[in-house]
């Protein structure tokens, strides 16, 4: 069974938003966007605590670690240590999201950033921010 992200938001190396995505069944509630923004937020505090090294060590090698479950919410995370990108994602908690679930829609959300981010014709954050928007609306 697929299951798609609840909410998807790709943090930079200053810890400042670049992108929360809202799943398109979800954006119309305003308490949903406010809820998933928070919950970002509360993910910076696991990415900077160093509880974040050694989480999830029972599976060796894991970059994606299971941040906090919150209000039906399963919210999951990755830092790229070589641009010390923040990628969060989160999945309603009665889906089914395995290992290889959350691999491949965390694969899939590095691709996409990668494509925008090195598009030729993208002049700037804003051009990268609206082209992950559409990509993201496309694929979740």
């Amino acid at each position: 069974m697929e299951s798609n992200p609840c909410f998807i938001s790709l943090i930079d190396h200053n810890d400042r938003p670049l992108l929360i995505h809202v799943a398109k069944s979800e954006n119309q509630d305003i308490d949903s966007v406010f809820k998933f923004n928070t919950f970002s937020n509360i993910s910076l505090d696991y990415f900077g605590s160093d509880l974040y090294e050694w989480m999830n060590t029972s599976q060796k090698g894991r970059d994606i670690k299971d941040l906090f479950q919150l209000e039906g919410v399963s919210v999951y995370g990755k830092l790229i240590k070589q641009t010390s990108l923040k990628i969060v994602v989160g999945f309603w908690s009665k889906t089914d999201h395995s290992d290889e679930t959350l691999e491949n829609v965390f694969n899939d959300i590095s691709r996409l950033y990668i494509r925008c981010k090195f598009n030729p014709f993208s002049n700037s954050d804003e051009d990268l921010i609206e082209q992950l928007q559409k990509k993201f609306d496309e694929r979740f």
